[in-house]
């Protein structure tokens, strides 16, 4: 009776030990196809700016202004958080965003039995070879670039679905007017609203540009009386997407643990820094995955990618408190999960940006395929 009763429990922890542990995602995020191409002049850091947008949304009617604000107000934070200074008067770059969105249908197949499948490589990145930044979201690609290939299908059925296919194109023009760098993304979505995906994808475009790793981006503080308002209205349930990572990202499970004082994941610590924690996410251009500097040798083999790591710097409030951003990622079927995400100390982060420079220096010799 004891032998059977200790069975039992060593089949539940075995059971809640391996539900417990983190995975490799299964759902990837729909990465947006990214192109680059340069002049014979490059694109100098802190060089000053002048940024122009225009677009149309192809299901709507009347005047684009207000979007096209919008985003010159997103693009233009994200370059100045890069080095670059906006000088209408005496630029020495002008940066021209062009944008369209489109509505398309399309056939949606749908199978009733689950099918073998096999990882196999599709589509290759152009941005990584030879490459001098951009590194880290050039990992994301290949590694989205793994897509399964279906062996057995049964009780297929059809349907048609609309969806939105959104284009970015942004062109770096010298004081001269030459065209001396180009940057276009292109990627389907069930969101019409393009300002909903416009950060990532912007981003994934600039990590081609040269940026100050110095510069501490703004972000506003969350008051403490309205943490659950913040969380409910810009984290619960919603998958956010990465530059860095080919996953889904989501704040926190439904049955996590939830803070004493709050209804936030404990996972998350130091609440007031939410804003900045989305910002991280929805930015970073590097992600350090599971394992040492000798599983790093082969960056995209996806096993690495069941736990990884982002961190960030950032001024906090109208204070501009800085403070040093973590944020440990746990990998279930469905997306990445926080597993832990606070604000540490400047020993903490100092250990965070050592590994940081390893892992780039990984990236720069797997990709340094060329003899020199």
């Amino acid at each position: 009776m004891r032998l059977l009763g200790r069975n039992i429990v060593f089949y539940v922890l075995t059971i809640f030990f391996f539900e417990s542990c983190a995975t490799v995602p299964s759902v990837k995020v729909a990465q947006p196809w990214n192109r680059s191409l340069r002049g014979n002049e490059s694109v100098k850091l802190a060089g000053r700016i002048k940024v122009e947008v225009t677009g149309t949304t192809t299901p709507l009617l009347g005047k684009e202004n207000l979007l096209s604000a919008q985003i010159r107000e997103t693009l233009t934070s994200l370059l100045k958080r890069r080095g670059f200074v906006v000088d209408e008067s005496m630029p020495d770059y002008l940066i021209q965003l062009t944008y369209k969105t489109d509505r398309v249908s399309k056939l949606e197949s749908s199978s009733s039995v689950s099918s073998r499948s096999v990882d196999q490589i599709v589509s290759s990145t152009t941005s990584g070879a030879g490459a001098t930044s951009g590194l880290g979201v050039s990992i994301a690609r290949a590694i989205t670039a793994l897509t399964s290939k279906s062996t057995a299908s049964a009780q297929q059925s059809t349907e048609e679905v609309f969806s939105y296919t959104h284009t970015l194109s942004i062109e770096i023009t010298n004081r001269k007017l030459d065209l001396i760098w180009k940057g276009e993304s292109t990627w389907d979505s069930d969101e019409l609203n393009l300002i909903s995906q416009i950060i990532p994808a912007l981003q994934s475009i600039l990590s081609d540009l040269p940026s100050d790793r110095t510069i501490k981006p703004e972000m506003p503080e969350v008051k403490l009386t309205h943490i659950d308002n913040f969380y409910k209205l810009k984290c619960e349930d919603i998958a956010f997407s990465c530059p860095a990572l080919p996953y889904r990202i989501f704040v926190a499970e439904h049955n996590a643990l939830k803070d004493a004082k709050t209804s936030i994941a404990n996972s998350v610590k130091n609440p007031y820094a939410l804003a900045a924690y989305l910002d991280l996410i929805q930015t970073a251009e590097y992600a350090i995955p599971d394992g040492d500097e000798q599983d790093w040798k082969d960056p995209i083999q996806v096993s690495l990618w069941r736990k990884t790591t982002l961190g960030g710097q950032y001024l906090i409030g109208s204070k501009k408190t800085p403070v040093n951003i973590i944020i440990k990622l746990s990998g279930k079927s469905e997306g990445y999960y926080l597993d832990d995400c606070q604000v540490v100390s400047d020993e903490e982060y100092a250990k965070f940006q050592e590994q940081l420079s390893k892992w780039q220096s990984a990236l720069a010799d797997y990709y340094d395929v060329y003899v020199r």
